[in-house]
């Protein structure tokens, strides 16, 4: 199976070609370190040489000896900036998962867990880049998740991925540096405890894409998701270029 998912993913993942990446000696960050895939690509990263950063609301989270440990709560992202400057791939990875509770209390929850807590952190990171050489070695890689075009059984969860998801579609347009999206099948975690896919061949498949310059990242059992996603990401920011326009702003 994974064979297949491999050969699937190299014939219709939207790749933009680059140069492969290096993680040597990188410091990379990574958000929802604590959770299941946070700390597989905790560990990946670390396989890869990189030096890793875990980034978690739990502080009673313990990571293996050389992992940077930095708390951080909801809304005070930005306390996170000076530690965010030496940073050079940010892994936006946390969210929650509400399952079938509609309550106006859930909604808001998802939406400030998926969406926007994540894009306050994707701005903060992305207002760092502020010349040639950090536009060429600083990345930013956002987790929105296969709900972006299919069904999570969870709607609060789809919605507020999905949301953004089509944000950072936008925010693609003017982006300083690289952003590459993980758009992840289910795989077995707290917030998917019937994931079908082990979260370690995930991890490993994310660090092993991204590495050979896929800026779309697919990983998941749907065939149609290979085939789904690019389209809808080439005519979402097609529409978001024409019917939109970028402030220029002057200092």
């Amino acid at each position: 199976m994974q064979f297949i998912i491999g050969l699937v993913a190299i014939l219709w993942i939207d790749r933009i070609i680059g140069t492969s990446l290096s993680l040597n000696g990188k410091v990379v960050a990574v958000t929802g370190a604590s959770g299941a895939l946070g700390r597989e690509l905790v560990a990946q990263l670390s396989i890869q040489g990189a030096k890793v950063v875990a980034i978690t609301t739990n502080p009673a989270a313990i990571f293996p000896e050389g992992v940077k440990v930095l708390a951080w709560q909801l809304g005070s992202e930005s306390e996170l900036l000076s530690e965010l400057q030496a940073v050079d791939v940010l892994i936006l990875n946390h969210g929650i998962n509400v399952y079938g509770d509609r309550s106006p209390a859930k909604v808001f929850e998802s939406y400030e867990v998926n969406t926007f807590s994540t894009l306050r952190m994707a701005e903060l990171f992305l207002g760092m880049v502020t010349d040639a050489s950090d536009r060429t070695h600083k990345e930013l890689w956002i987790n929105t998740s296969e709900a972006e075009i299919n069904p999570a059984l969870s709607p609060l969860y789809e919605l507020s991925k999905r949301t953004l998801g089509d944000l950072i579609t936008l925010r693609r347009l003017d982006a300083p540096c690289i952003i590459r999206k993980l758009i992840l099948g289910p795989f077995k975690s707290q917030l998917n405890p019937y994931g079908v896919m082990s979260a370690s061949w995930v991890a490993e498949a994310i660090i092993f894409l991204a590495q050979r310059d896929f800026r779309n990242i697919i990983v998941t059992i749907n065939p149609l998701t290979y085939l789904l996603f690019p389209i809808k990401e080439f005519f979402q920011s097609w529409y978001f270029r024409i019917f939109t326009k970028s402030e220029k702003i002057t200092y």
